[in-house]
C-alpha cells in the first residue's frame, strides 16, 4: 500500500466517521474492542459463602431457563445452555449460554462474574463455519440474573 492510497484510506474513513456520528463510531469501536479483547463480565459482590452461593447462582440459572452444561463448587464456575429454539429462516437455530464464575473474597463475601453468549446457526447452506457465538456487552439477562441470584441467597423469597 503506497502512501497516497493510505491517506486516501485514513481521510475516507476520517470522513465516514464524522458523517455517521458518535453513537455508529462508539458502536464500531465497542465491536472492535469486543473480537480483539473479548467482552468482560458483568460483575456484582454479594454476601455469602462459596457453597450456597454456589447453589443459589444454580437455582438462579435453571430458573431463567438455562440447563446445567458443566463446573462444579471446586472450580468455582457454573456454565449453563437454554434450550435450541428455532431461528428465523428454515434450518437455523439460536441458544443462549451462561458462563458464571465465583470468587471468595474477604470478609464473608464472594464476587459473582457473569457472561451471558447468542449461540446462533445460520443452517448449513450459508455458514459453512458452523455456528456463531456472541457474547453480549448488554443485555437485561445480567439485571434479571442478578435478581434472582438475590432472591435465591435469600431463601428464595419472591419466588
Amino acid at each position: 500500500m503506497n502512501l497516497k492510497t493510505l491517506r486516501s484510506f485514513i481521510l475516507l474513513a476520517a470522513a465516514w466517521g464524522f458523517l455517521s456520528g458518535c453513537d455508529s463510531l462508539e458502536s464500531m469501536r465497542d465491536t472492535v474492542k469486543d473480537r480483539v479483547a473479548g467482552v468482560p463480565p458483568k460483575v456484582r459482590v454479594v454476601d455469602g459463602e462459596s457453597r450456597g452461593t454456589y447453589e443459589a447462582a444454580r437455582l438462579a440459572m435453571e430458573k431463567l431457563g438455562y440447563r446445567f452444561a458443566s463446573g462444579g463448587l471446586a472450580q468455582g464456575r457454573l456454565e449453563g445452555l437454554t434450550r435450541i429454539d428455532g431461528g428465523r429462516d428454515f434450518g437455523s437455530s439460536r441458544q443462549r449460554s451462561i458462563s458464571i464464575h465465583l470468587e471468595p473474597l474477604d470478609g464473608g463475601k464472594i464476587e459473582v462474574q457473569v457472561l451471558l453468549t447468542e449461540i446462533v446457526d445460520e443452517g448449513s447452506e450459508r455458514a459453512a463455519g458452523g455456528p456463531t457465538e456472541t457474547p453480549l456487552r448488554e443485555s437485561s439477562g445480567y439485571d434479571i440474573f442478578f435478581a434472582e441470584l438475590e432472591r435465591q441467597l435469600q431463601g428464595g423469597k419472591g419466588k
